[in-house]
């Protein structure tokens, strides 16, 4: 069996170096790392990921905390496209990634205490930002390097990577404002998530400034309780000229409810959501979006995670991802009667 000593010997380096380089060291030169990289491959070097996690109770790998594991949320793009970011990050710099499965709360805490009871992570990125969340302090409880994609909550020395999402859900709704609307509905995701009340909070600034109104509903994507629930603006003559979501998977919920009631878009209402995807691309009609560059954001938390896991200095622990607006179909200038 080929060992690290046999690597260090063929390559003329120290087996330290080598072990630095299998852990994905980022102060290992690229010629140093090309060279070792290129000896394990001529020798058919297979690192024993097992026996190297026992000895050193290093894993090389990051848990990934997700809020639920529930088809809808496994199907989610900006979770697909925030994982993409992950991965891809981590491969670059050696690292491995295992997510939590469960869907409830409870479950995904007993995932999280044996992920660090086997030293199975080195250190966690935690996909959302919520008050009071019992993961976090398990982490706390155990000092585990953790990283949080949302907002900062506290003035511990966490990292956070983040969009300005207020300033998001302010830019989106002036424009629909300069686009001659005037009554809005906001419908938003059940669950006290800092990414929601934030789009509410930017959405409710332009509303005010504009001397606009607006309704803001909650829904769980129980689809006959949303259907109801415009089924009940049709038939009072109360729709909003435009509705806003705070998630594509809203959104996309919501087109299907309006293709059933035959409420036409963008004639009869107009709509708009957060996070671009090929699912808003596709839409019929197109959708009108906030893009929060979702890949990036993954990229980020990883690179950070990887950075505290390593002992790292830390300049700047909370990191914001820019936005950008799209334009489609689903959205238009209202014509004055």
């Amino acid at each position: 069996m080929v060992t690290i000593k046999d690597i260090a010997q063929a390559a003329n380096v120290s087996a330290s170096t080598v072990s630095r380089v299998i852990r994905g060291n980022p102060r290992i030169s690229m010629h140093t790392r090309e060279k070792v990289k290129a000896t394990m491959k001529a020798l058919n070097y297979q690192p024993n990921q097992a026996a190297r996690t026992l000895a050193t109770k290093e894993s090389n790998t990051i848990g990934i905390i997700q809020k639920s594991a529930s088809i809808e949320e496994s199907q989610n793009p900006f979770v697909l496209d925030v994982l993409s970011g992950i991965f891809s990050e981590c491969k670059k710099h050696g690292y491995s990634t295992i997510s939590t499965t469960n869907g409830e709360t409870i479950g995904i805490e007993l995932e999280v205490q044996e992920m660090i009871h086997y030293h199975s992570v080195d250190g966690f990125i935690v996909l959302y930002s919520k008050k009071d969340d019992p993961i976090i302090d398990i982490l706390k409880a155990h000092a585990m390097p953790y990283v949080i994609i949302g907002k900062s909550l506290t003035n511990d020395d966490i990292i956070h990577i983040d969009n300005d999402n207020v300033s998001a859900a302010q830019s989106l709704t002036r424009l629909l404002i300069d686009k001659g609307h005037n009554k809005f509905l906001f419908v938003a995701e059940t669950g006290d998530y800092e990414v929601v009340k934030d789009r509410i909070a930017g959405h409710l600034n332009a509303i005010e400034q504009a001397g606009s109104v607006t309704e803001i509903v909650y829904f769980d994507k129980n689809r006959q309780y949303i259907r109801s629930f415009f089924q009940e603006l049709i038939k009072h003559r109360t729709l909003p000229t435009v509705v806003i979501t705070s998630d594509t998977l809203l959104n996309h919920l919501i087109l299907s409810i309006f293709y059933e009631l035959k409420l036409h878009i963008p004639a009869d209402i107009q709509t708009a959501t957060f996070n671009d995807s090929y699912l808003n691309v596709f839409a019929s009609p197109p959708q009108t979006t906030v893009n929060i560059y979702p890949k990036s954001l993954g990229e980020v938390a990883a690179e950070s995670a990887i950075n505290v896991i390593q002992g790292h200095d830390i300049v700047d622990f909370n990191k914001l991802i820019q936005t950008s607006i799209i334009e489609r179909d689903s959205t238009t200038t209202i014509q004055e009667v």
